[in-house]
């Protein structure tokens, strides 16, 4: 039997970064069909992952470059592509379910029905084929500041940038199209390089903005107890996300679980010391975990629910609680390129880039 397009459609984004996995319920196909034509579909089967330009992709559908541009622009509005001009030259890449048309249509379209179709299908049958995020510790929670690794040190890899971009968390703009976001700050995630390019430039979301203002975005979002997370692999740092507990998909999933150090990626965790713990109770209204409790006037950590964030360190007026390396062989590192799938790394989009376009 011939498959629907559909079906097609949706095997193709599950070959694509984290998939798009088919569900007993079939939200997923509800998910495609509001996002996509029959021959829109039939439009992203004919590209790639590597940003094209509207010619190679019109021949490879057998349309001409009026119509096939006609509709990237559609299916761009729709979140599903990512776009980028150079020397007035109009690319397309196929986008994946994440980092992709999920976070692009948060952005883009205030759709309650749609964002009810995501959420159902986030919290009922989509399983991850890989990590997304990496948390990484607030700097100055830090004891001795030695003891950050580059590769988790935020205030550094921003000033290892150029190109910098913030953009409203894409996760709270999904809840509150849902209506049931928080009060946190909205404009708090950082990307680089193509990453900020697509967005401003091609979507017209986010903004262009220095290293100073990251850096104080930064220590904004410690204060509104936001975690840091980084996305990338061991050559380049393509965003850092400060993610709300209440919102983001992936700390509501540590949430979920016993022990979500197992999962968090963290190179850190608590420590604490009751001869300097004064019982404030400041870091149990910081933690995002709940993995700090009090119990008959001694504050107790649970180790297998902290992730390693230091939000809890920040606020501690006695330094009873610091952030200290874990005991492991090796750190974790940001993961090799190859073994990345999450973002198609920015120099990689750069190189599809020179095949068509001379001096880039």
């Amino acid at each position: 039997m011939e498959k629907n397009i559909y079906t097609l459609l949706q095997e193709r984004i599950d070959s694509y970064a984290l998939g798009f996995p088919s569900t007993e319920s079939g939200v997923e196909m509800r998910i495609l069909e509001r996002l996509f034509t029959p021959d829109q579909a039939q439009m992203y089967l004919h590209m790639t992952r590597d940003l094209e330009p509207v010619s190679v992709i019109a021949q490879r559908a057998g349309k001409t470059q009026e119509e096939t541009a006609v509709m990237l622009r559609e299916m761009t509005a729709k979140g599903v592509t990512f776009p980028k001009t150079v020397d007035n030259i109009q690319f397309y890449a196929a986008a994946p379910f994440m980092h992709g048309f999920f976070e692009n249509n948060a952005w883009l379209q205030e759709d309650k029905e749609l964002a009810a179709l995501m959420e159902q299908y986030l919290t009922g049958g989509f399983v991850a084929k890989g990590k997304a995020l990496r948390t990484i510790p607030v700097n100055q929670s830090m004891e001795d500041s030695k003891t950050v690794l580059p590769f988790d040190d935020v205030m550094k890899i921003i000033d290892s940038k150029d190109r910098i971009g913030v953009m409203p968390c894409a996760c709270a703009k999904h809840m509150q199209t849902l209506e049931t976001g928080c009060k946190r700050p909205l404009e708090v995630c950082i990307g680089f390089d193509f990453y900020a390019e697509y967005c401003i430039e091609g979507l017209g979301v986010g903004r262009w903005i220095d290293r100073k203002e990251a850096r104080t975005i930064l220590k904004k979002a410690n204060e509104a107890g936001l975690v840091h997370q980084s996305g990338g692999n061991s050559m380049n740092t393509e965003c850092l996300c400060n993610c709300c507990p209440d919102c983001c998909g992936s700390m509501k999933i540590f949430k979920q679980i016993a022990a979500p150090s197992k999962i968090s990626g963290s190179n850190y965790q608590a420590h604490l010391s009751e001869d300097d713990c004064i019982l404030c109770e400041a870091c149990i209204d910081r933690c995002p975990m709940g993995a700090l409790t009090i119990s008959e006037e001694v504050l107790l950590l649970n180790l297998q629910k902290c992730i390693g964030c230091g939000l809890c360190t920040t606020h501690c007026p006695s330094g009873g609680i610091t952030l200290v390396l874990k005991k492991r062989a090796k750190p974790i590192e940001p993961p090799s390129p190859e073994n990345y799938i999450f973002m198609k790394p920015s120099a990689e989009f750069e190189k599809d880039i020179k095949k068509w376009v001379k001096n880039t």
